[in-house]
């Protein structure tokens, strides 16, 4: 995470003075002025709370990190701040998306589209299985908090989270837009074509170009500007995504064999791609139940239903029909229950259950 992100954090009521100390302490002991690194752009590592917190557990993560996204601002994301404040739509700011290996490496995240709505799918990549719950929940509070400081029109949001619910979590009520799920199918947020279509606040098109251009080429210079996976991604990323290499490879004006090879070097292949966002695509549209399996189907540019079944039950294990009773059994919505705040404003401090983390108020 950006420098930035624990600034804000270490300046909040979320942590106690004992955390901050010790957070204080691990900066100093590592050489690291807080200041600098804002300055220079560097992220933080994740590691470091396991450090400060050396019993955290997986529902202390979890909260930890939706406290953490609650003080999200829109100058926490240095590098993707202009381009963030500057964006026209709701839809031209989540674009940005493609930039997030700019500002963390322990979050994956990629836009995934259909007629009524898009879903951001979110993937940690902490490689510790307690910690990855910090980015995770981090994402939703951000996301949610950004959207509506972008926008003077209401967010509407559904969160899926494929983890149980932590406990202890209670999430703010202040708006009954923004609906959880716990034990989803996938990590992701679902953000309906009409907040997509939102008009940002701050909408400036010079200067969201201008930024892009910066990113693309600060993107270069780290040597991911042209992330051949992401560019394929997106090309696959549309109806009918059931297309072979040797019709995506004009459009990438690249050979079919310089596709591969550059597939293979970035390490993975076309069909391991392609299966990819099949499978994003095909969870996407089986939570819609207006839609048919059949058309489902065709939709993802299979000949048949059979086809299709056969290919998601390789991808997940079950049948599609299986997948969706599944899925709207999961769904039965949960009680909402209100946060009542204590402290200063601009700041949550949550009234834990069992196990509370020493430091997070």
């Amino acid at each position: 995470m950006t420098a930035h992100i624990l600034a804000q954090l270490l300046d909040s009521p979320v942590l106690d003075a004992a955390a901050i100390g010790r957070f204080q302490a691990l900066l100093q002991g590592e050489g690291c002025e807080l200041t600098a690194m804002m300055r220079q752009g560097v992220q933080t590592p994740l590691r470091w709370f396991r450090e400060v917190f050396p019993a955290l557990d997986a529902d202390q993560a979890a909260r930890l990190g939706y406290a953490a996204g609650e003080q999200a601002r829109l100058t926490s994301y240095s590098p993707l701040s202009l381009s963030l404040v500057s964006a026209a739509t709701i839809h031209e700011a989540l674009r940005l998306l493609v930039f997030l290996p700019l500002i963390s490496n322990s979050l994956s995240a990629h836009l995934v589209e259909r007629e009524q709505d898009a879903a951001i799918v979110l993937t940690a990549a902490s490689g510790d299985p307690v910690l990855d719950r910090f980015p995770i929940f981090y994402c939703a509070a951000a996301v949610s908090r950004l959207l509506q400081l972008l926008t003077d029109k209401p967010v509407d949001l559904a969160i899926d989270i494929a983890w149980p619910r932590p406990v202890g979590f209670q999430p703010p009520s202040a708006s009954d837009a923004i609906r959880f799920r716990f034990d989803a199918p996938r990590h992701q947020i679902v953000v309906p074509r009409a907040t997509l279509q939102a008009a940002c606040r701050f909408a400036d098109p010079i200067a969201y170009q201008t930024e892009l251009a910066g990113l693309q080429a600060r993107m270069a210079s780290l040597g991911i500007g042209d992330d051949i996976t992401a560019r394929l991604r997106r090309l696959l990323d549309s109806p009918r995504s059931l297309i072979s290499i040797e019709e995506a490879a004009p459009k990438l004006h690249l050979s079919v064999s310089t596709l591969k090879r550059r597939l293979a070097e970035a390490g993975t292949s076309f069909r391991a791609l392609r299966e990819s966002v099949l499978q994003d695509r095909a969870l996407l549209l089986l939570g819609d139940r207006s839609l048919s399996l059949d058309s489902i189907a065709g939709m993802l540019g299979y000949s048949d239903l059979a086809n299709f079944s056969h290919a998601f039950k390789r991808w997940t294990g079950t049948s599609p029909g299986m997948f969706r009773r599944s899925a709207a059994a999961a769904a039965i919505p949960e009680e909402r229950r209100a946060l009542a705040p204590q402290g200063a404003a601009g700041g949550v401090r949550y009234r834990t259950r069992a196990r509370s983390t020493s430091g997070l108020r």
